[in-house]
């Protein structure tokens, strides 16, 4: 026994003198560069093309294997779940398309010092992130750079920025203030769409260029301010307008006031203009009688509104799911009604179209559940489908009928037929079937006639039929040797 567990003994020490004498594998420095992927380029430099999925936390090194990297591939950290902090060496000039796209768990970034090229969708749902800062180099900061980064609240944008790209900053909801840098010139489209915290935003000079809808869904933007000298903008009351106050471009959403009146000197309304400005009750649009789509787009709080003479057109969706509305005037230089006009207007009663009115345009009155009754002109020359009579109880059902909607007019086609395709009480008639009647019955007598005066004709001038196998009129059969194929 004592000599099984003496041999046990020596045993355990020679193998333990064996591991003694291997390299500890876990004791040894593992390389910066050991979760990333990389290739190195035809000139030299080397990419990071790819980054493990499990990492937390990663440092991009400067170098590797004697190559410096100055490039993250396009989606090189997509989709890094885990990845919290990430640090990104000076030597890096280029940052690929949604290179951290949906690192959702990912903090903190540090940048290089200077950028050269950041391409689209940079930190597309990077939900998780706070602060960014750019020092120098950027000019362009591509579109959708910070897509719906809900928890970004601060960014600090290089001096010789000049655009800010579609989407920037597009459901940025904790992004409650930003300074925007003096050499901007252009903000594309939908640029700070969602941005539901930004309370105000300061235009420097060189601002030349907006794109559509910038600042819709900004629901605590109160004030629009503009350098004096800008040669392109002006603000006046915290509104932006054009700079020779022609047009006004955007009333911010969250302005307090309960009523506006339109400036002297102002004849149009830009595209979504006044979109979600939900605290105003009354407007006097005062001589501006041109209007982009959109303009008082979900103005829920607008219950009633004039519009001035010398208006031709009311645009698509003007006044689209302005549920408080319940009176518009319209003027009599009104020509055309856009497409959705009035969708959704719940508390509108009654509408009366004037005298000249031509067009109607498609689901213009669709869903207004309390309209009853239309006034049309006989001037109406076309009328869109489901304009008016119908509702939806949501988007996924199918339309129905409201019951008791009266349609008045006196003698119109168009509106008779409309009335009828879609089963709506009409107080007028249409003209078209009687003169289809009388002009069906007028040709069959006209048929007729130029019969009865033919077969005269044919008996006085022994007009000889056409025989069988010849030409027409003539009574001499085509001679078999000239017949087709022979």
């Amino acid at each position: 026994m004592k000599k099984t567990k003496l041999c046990i003994t020596l045993g355990a020490a020679v193998i333990l003198n064996m591991l003694s004498a291997l390299p500890v594998c876990a004791e040894e420095k593992q390389p910066e560069y050991e979760q990333l992927n990389y290739e190195i380029a035809d000139d030299g430099h080397a990419i990071i093309t790819n980054c493990f999925q499990s990492a937390k936390e990663c440092t991009v090194p400067e170098e590797i294997d004697g190559a410096p990297v100055t490039e993250i591939a396009d989606s090189a950290f997509s989709e890094c779940y885990f990845l919290e902090k990430l640090t990104i060496p000076d030597s890096v000039k280029i940052i690929g398309r949604q290179a951290f796209s949906a690192c959702s768990a990912l903090e903190t970034i540090k940048l290089p010092s200077e950028i050269d090229e950041m391409r689209a969708g940079t930190f597309d749902s990077c939900s998780a992130l706070k602060s960014v800062i750019f020092s120098k180099g950027l000019t362009e900061l591509p579109e959708a750079a910070f897509y719906e980064c809900s928890s970004l609240t601060s960014v600090t944008l290089p001096e010789g920025l000049e655009i800010l790209g579609s989407e920037s900053f597009f459901g940025c909801s904790a992004l409650s203030d930003i300074a925007l840098p003096k050499s901007l010139t252009t903000i594309a489209d939908y640029a700070f769409q969602g941005c539901t915290s930004l309370k105000s935003i300061d235009f420097s000079e060189n601002v030349q260029n907006l794109g559509k809808y910038i600042f819709q869904d900004c629901k605590s933007l109160k004030d629009i301010t503009v350098a004096d000298n800008n040669s392109m903008f002006i603000d006046k009351d915290g509104v932006l307008f054009t700079k020779d106050g022609v047009t006004l471009v955007r009333y911010p959403e969250a302005k307090p006031d309960s009523s506006y009146n339109i400036p002297d000197g102002c004849t149009q309304l830009a595209n979504g203009s006044f979109v979600d400005a939900v605290h105003l009750k009354s407007i006097d649009l005062g001589s501006a009688t041109v209007y982009g789509m959109d303009v008082f787009f979900r103005c829920t709080g607008l219950e009633s509104i004039t519009i001035p003479d010398g208006t031709t057109d009311i645009s698509a969706s003007m006044f689209a799911y302005c549920s408080s509305l319940k009176n518009v005037s319209l003027p009599d230089s009104l020509k055309k009604i856009g497409d959705y006009a009035f969708y959704t207007c719940a508390a509108l009663t009654e509408m009366n179209v004037p005298h000249g009115t031509s067009e109607i345009g498609a689901y213009s009155f669709f869903n207004c559940i309390e309209l009853r009754n239309i006034r049309l002109p006989d001037t109406i020359t076309s009328i869109g489908d489901g304009a008016m009579g119908y509702y939806a109880e949501s988007e996924d059902t199918e339309p129905k009928k409201l019951d008791g909607v009266t349609v008045e007019y006196s003698n119109n086609d168009v509106i008779h037929s409309f009335v009828e395709k879609y089963d709506l009480i009409g107080t007028g008639s249409g003209s078209s079937k009687l003169w289809i009647w009388l002009v069906s019955i007028g040709g069959g007598l006209v048929v007729i006639a130029a019969i009865v005066i033919i077969v005269r004709l044919r008996k006085r001038a022994a007009i000889p039929k056409p025989v069988p196998g010849g030409r027409t009129g003539s009574a001499t059969k085509r001679p078999a040797d000239k017949k087709k194929g022979v």
